[in-house]
């Protein structure tokens, strides 16, 4: 009986240590996989998708709605948006949030466009991947579904 409640402590013990680290370097679960934002482009005001820390989110052109075009090396510029549980929103959206499994992993996905986070924000408002190679655009919320690797573009041209 002793050997198991050592053994029950020493579990507890490891997995309140792991919670510690998870909410000290901020990779601890969030109520939800995406919000919203504004940012600033071209002089316009534009409401786009965020992670869960407020940062905005991308789609690569050249994907499709199952297969990444960005993983290995390029993920560290672009890394993609996972979850290991189905995506929700803090803000109702108007389009569909869903999960792919890509190369990346579990892939967050909206309209049928892999999301990734751009290394180079580093505050929360800034869009600095627009239009990076003619290939990343910004995630805005009322981006168009595809069904193909053809991009889409949302109402506002963007």
């Amino acid at each position: 009986m002793l050997r198991f409640i050592r053994t029950a402590g020493a579990c507890l013990l490891a997995v309140a240590t792991l919670i510690g680290v998870a909410l000290a370097t901020g990779y601890a679960t969030t109520e939800y996989t995406v919000g919203t934002g504004m940012v600033t482009i071209a002089g316009k005001q534009m409401k786009v998708l965020t992670d869960a820390k407020d940062m905005t989110l991308y789609y690569l052109a050249s994907d499709t709605p199952t297969q990444s075009g960005c993983s290995g090396g390029c993920s560290s510029t672009w890394p993609a948006l996972l979850s290991t549980t189905a995506p929700t929103s803090e803000d109702p959206l108007p389009g569909k949030l869903s999960l792919v499994k890509t190369a990346n992993g579990s892939q967050v996905a909206y309209n049928g466009h892999l999301l990734y986070r751009y290394a180079a924000d580093t505050a929360v408002g800034q869009a600095n991947g627009q239009g990076m190679g003619g290939k990343w655009w910004v995630a805005s919320v009322d981006l168009k579904a595809t069904s193909s690797g053809a991009p889409a573009k949302s109402s506002s041209g963007w």
